[in-house]
């Protein structure tokens, strides 16, 4: 997951977030109402849980949004209390060709709890759930050296190192690469609608979810993700 030097973020359309919005208001009603209180701030951490020795590639699922119910296990909300999100810095790939990549890089599959496609190897807007996900596993995502910030200031805020990240951080990739093209309209609207229903199911508030860019300097993504108008969307 290379890093790249972070340029300010272009602004997208209003239309493709009115329309977002008008789709998703209704399932994520449903989700909030029904969700735990949400948490404060401050990250969590949990006891780390092994990862599996195999190949994931056989047992890695395609689904549309906003099922986050993970298929092998029941959920562990107890675990997440954060959403990062990422982008592959590749022009086009799907789960198969991520996690060989990740397998390269010496991790025992794909790190991401999820991926969404771009119409490159993975339909486009398509959200694909990976083994971490429904096995309900810590993510392999985040770097040394990486912080989340101390959001909101004040008594107990903190910041978490790359290791409790891993642990307590559902990770979100965009298929593509933010410095070169912007993303689809179609994976904006679908990754609102997943870290919405995400927010929602797990209690987790808006303050806790994180852009790659903002942990790390030359995160991702960066230069064409419309950063500002999406936080607008999340729950609060």
């Amino acid at each position: 997951m290379p890093n790249a030097v972070e340029r300010p973020a272009l602004p997208r359309s209003a239309v493709v977030w009115g329309a977002f919005a008008a789709a998703s208001a209704l399932a994520i009603g449903v989700l909030w109402a029904g969700s735990p209180s949400r948490r404060s701030g401050e990250l969590r951490s949990s006891a780390p849980t092994a990862e599996p020795p195999v190949s994931s590639l056989a047992g890695a699922s395609v689904v549309a949004a906003p099922r986050i119910a993970p298929r092998d296990t029941a959920m562990a909300r107890g675990r997440w209390a954060s959403i990062v999100v990422y982008d592959s810095g590749s022009p086009a790939g799907d789960l198969a060709s991520l996690e060989r990549r990740h397998f390269d890089a010496g991790l025992s599959g794909l790190g991401w709890h999820f991926v969404i496609g771009n119409g490159q190897g993975l339909e486009d807007g398509r959200i694909a759930a990976g083994y971490r996900w429904d096995r309900q596993l810590p993510g392999a995502h985040a770097s040394v050296g990486m912080r989340t910030p101390a959001r909101p200031a004040g008594a107990g805020a903190r910041t978490l190192d790359a290791a409790e990240i891993n642990r307590t951080a559902v990770a979100v990739c965009l298929v593509g690469n933010g410095d070169r093209r912007p993303f689809t309209d179609r994976q904006l609207a679908e990754l609102a609608t997943l870290v919405r229903a995400l927010q929602a199911d797990l209690g987790i508030g808006a303050d806790s979810v994180h852009f790659h860019t903002e942990l790390v300097p030359g995160g991702r993504p960066s230069g064409n993700f419309p950063l500002q108008a999406f936080r607008a969307h999340l729950l609060p």
